[in-house]
């Protein structure tokens, strides 16, 4: 009753079927009462022109590839019509009903399974049968692009004006800012700085506070060292002599 829908039992004429899918309750009454309620309002659909409809699911399938289900709505499919769904094109290589039999040509109000398609679909999206594969093919880099410069523009970076049109229509709220500095009294110095701006607009500043690190020192010792790629184990005698020369060349305090 909220909704206006009304019982044929109580002077309305909406049809009501209590069904059960698991317990495969009134199954055929509701199939039944489909048609005579399409045959009531002269539902028809012109067989003779492009077939269109919706994907109802897609899958991407190991040994046959992108399959999507269509439930075609106006015209004929048949096998080798060029298409375009979504942002995927193809060509209808075979189909199936809904008993897993093959078939050359769906009409409206069918469901089929399609395979040829270079991509999964999304459920929802509008199939359309094309004369060729370049039209297909156009439609479907057209529709690309545009998905392409929609997520770009969602990862875009903003200039200042930008942003400052952001926050005066208040969408920026907060605003996050890293501050690096050779050492940590320059870093500490500039964040002051700019906390202090006086600003009109209702923003809160954050900052990341990065200092660069002191450059470790290095001694005399580790500047005359000889590289590890020239490096040798000396023999017994070999190694006498180095120390005597090492210890020749660094005398004791």
């Amino acid at each position: 009753m909220e909704l206006g829908l009304v019982s044929e039992e109580w002077g309305g004429d909406t049809i009501f079927v209590d069904v059960s899918a698991k317990k495969r309750v009134n199954l055929p009454t509701l199939l039944e009462m489909v048609l005579l309620q399409a045959d009531v309002l002269e539902l028809k659909a012109n067989e003779d022109k492009a077939a269109r409809g919706t994907i109802v699911e897609a899958k991407l399938d190991k040994g046959r590839g992108p399959v999507a289900t269509v439930l075609v709505q106006e015209g004929t499919l048949k096998v080798g019509d060029y298409f375009v769904a979504g942002i995927h094109f193809g060509r209808v290589r075979a189909m199936q009903n809904d008993r897993a039999e093959k078939v050359l040509s769906a009409g409206p109000s069918m469901p089929v399974e399609v395979i040829g398609f270079t991509g999964v679909p999304d459920a929802g999206d509008v199939f359309v049968a094309l004369a060729d594969e370049k039209q297909a093919k156009e439609i479907a880099s057209l529709r690309q692009q545009k998905v392409r410069e929609t997520e770009l523009a969602k990862h875009s970076k903003l200039s200042l004006e930008q942003l400052y049109e952001k926050i005066q229509m208040g969408e920026v709220k907060d605003l996050n800012t890293i501050v690096k500095g050779d050492v940590q009294g320059s870093v500490e110095a500039v964040s002051e700085s700019l906390r202090k701006l006086s600003t009109d607009a209702s923003v809160s500043m954050s900052f990341t506070l990065r200092s660069a690190p002191s450059p470790r020192p290095t001694s005399t010792w580790q500047r005359q060292a000889t590289p590890s790629s020239s490096l040798q184990r000396p023999s017994r005698g070999q190694g006498t002599d180095a120390c005597r020369k090492r210890r020749s060349r660094y005398p004791p305090l």
